[in-house]
């Protein structure tokens, strides 16, 4: 079974046999471009050609040994782009991390619970529904050429290039974080496209997650599963129990944990963990923007090397770091804000490691802030950990000693990939059986209490100030 995770910064593609291990993998970067004034870009013909040069080095020469019965397909939620009938872009595709809609949202405050009620979301420039706006605001269309013209969620775009029916398609994950769909209908909203005023007309046709999509290009593999990278990655991570929330940590920190019905929340969200012809699960969201992103921006800024090398050691070693007041990307859940720069306490930036330790704390704040939440909803027992930062013990063992929680760590990191792998197979229980994890135990930690308190304490008067 094909899994392929096209992220933000690079793209994957995995192979699985029926027991659920991996026997094969490609990766590719990709490239991400970031502004001034929230834009953030990529192009989406690169995105298309990583995603196709690592099926063709996953699967081998075409005599090769693995009989791929069917394939699943993930992405990073909430980029967008404009493109053509014909499948050709018409500028780049605006990142989920991208906010230059912001000015739409304001507009549309007054109706922002209502909003929420209908999406699972809440008002924020970091979904679909303003950019898109934005884009037919700012792209030199006519009259005559919008009606050849398409507005979607970037999967819609890698779907047309991918299979070999060329579709115009979207499934119900990707569909609900452009903020037009009705997560209890799972159909686009037509109060929603009206306050954001978008066509229908242009936006994909919605499926469930677990479909038939079509086949591969070039290829026999049917497509049989599609979803955002997070919902995969509930998936790929093994059983996971009531009282269990998953930490996904990649270029955000994502706390999800699965809902037994549709149910509201002011400051998290809702989404759509499984759906298929007949079926729809929900779970509950957190979003951290800032996690490998925030990691990648001081690392740029500062020009720190060998950080994967040397992070376990300074999260051991460095007892006294300064605070981060993480806003990479803008602040995501429970705050809702983007006006906030990136900002260290009481730091020398001399000192790199020290520097490195404030962002991966940050981090781990942010979910705790996050945790707390959502326990005054259901009690969280423990944690499970997946993507690329939860390599990091030390950024484990924080994470425990703060959130006072056991923490499981799956050892293969490649949770989202594996887990849109397992709903193309078709959900098989014995997937779960091969799932290898670590355990991390809290202990005693008062300073990284400490530390938390003061990070709220400010973060909170700066959410003041520029209320």
């Amino acid at each position: 079974f094909l899994g392929v995770d096209q992220g933000t910064y690079s793209s994957r593609a995995l192979l699985f046999n029926e027991q659920g291990v991996q026997v094969a993998s490609a990766q590719e970067s990709v490239e991400l471009n970031r502004f001034e004034d929230g834009r953030v870009e990529q192009d989406a013909n690169q995105l298309v050609t990583s995603v196709k040069n690592v099926i063709k080095k996953v699967l081998g020469s075409p005599d090769n040994t693995y009989n791929v019965a069917a394939c699943g397909i993930a992405t990073q939620r909430s980029t967008v782009l404009n493109w053509t009938s014909d499948g050709t872009m018409n500028g780049a595709a605006l990142s989920w991390q991208d906010v230059r809609g912001s000015d739409l949202i304001k507009t549309l405050n007054r109706d922002k619970y209502e909003i929420q009620k209908i999406s699972g979301l809440p008002l924020s420039a970091h979904y679909g529904a303003s950019k898109m706006r934005w884009l037919l605001d700012n792209l030199p269309l006519t009259l005559s050429s919008l009606k050849d013209n398409r507005l979607s969620p970037l999967v819609s775009f890698l779907l047309y290039h991918l299979i070999e029916s060329k579709p115009y398609l979207v499934d119900h994950s990707n569909a609900q974080r452009t903020q037009l769909m009705d997560i209890n209908t799972l159909a686009w909203s037509s109060h929603l496209t009206k306050w954001f005023d978008v066509p229908e007309s242009l936006l994909p046709a919605c499926m469930p997650l677990c479909a038939n999509y079509g086949v591969l290009a070039e290829s026999e593999i049917p497509v049989t599963a599609v979803c955002g990278d997070q919902n995969a990655a509930v998936f790929g991570v093994g059983s996971i129990y009531k009282n269990t929330a998953l930490v996904n940590i990649g270029s955000g920190a994502f706390i999800l944990r699965k809902l037994s019905s549709n149910s509201e929340s002011v400051n998290q969200l809702t989404g759509i963990s499984y759906s298929d012809n007949e079926t729809v699960q929900y779970l509950r969201e957190a979003t951290i923007n800032g996690a490998a992103s925030a990691l990648n921006w001081v690392i740029e800024k500062y020009n720190i090397h060998q950080v994967n090398e040397r992070m376990d050691d300074w999260l051991s070693s460095i007892n006294d770091p300064p605070l981060f007041i993480n806003t990479v990307g803008g602040l995501g859940s429970p705050w809702w804000r983007q006006n906030i720069e990136p900002e260290f306490i009481d730091a020398d930036i001399n000192n790199e490691g020290a520097l490195v330790v404030a962002v991966i704390e940050s981090i781990i704040f942010m979910i705790r802030a996050n945790l707390d939440l959502m326990i005054q909803e259901q009690p969280v027992n423990n944690l499970r950990v997946s993507g690329g930062l939860s390599v990091s013990d030390g950024l484990c063992q924080k994470l425990a000693n703060l959130c006072h929680l056991p923490v499981d760590r799956v050892n293969n990191p490649e949770s989202t990939a594996r887990g849109v792998a397992w709903l193309a197979a078709g959900c098989p229980d014995e997937w779960n059986e091969t799932v290898a994890k670590e355990m991390f135990i809290p202990v005693t930690d008062e300073a990284l209490n400490e530390r938390y308190a003061k990070f709220m304490e400010i973060l909170n008067q700066k959410l003041a100030v520029q209320a």
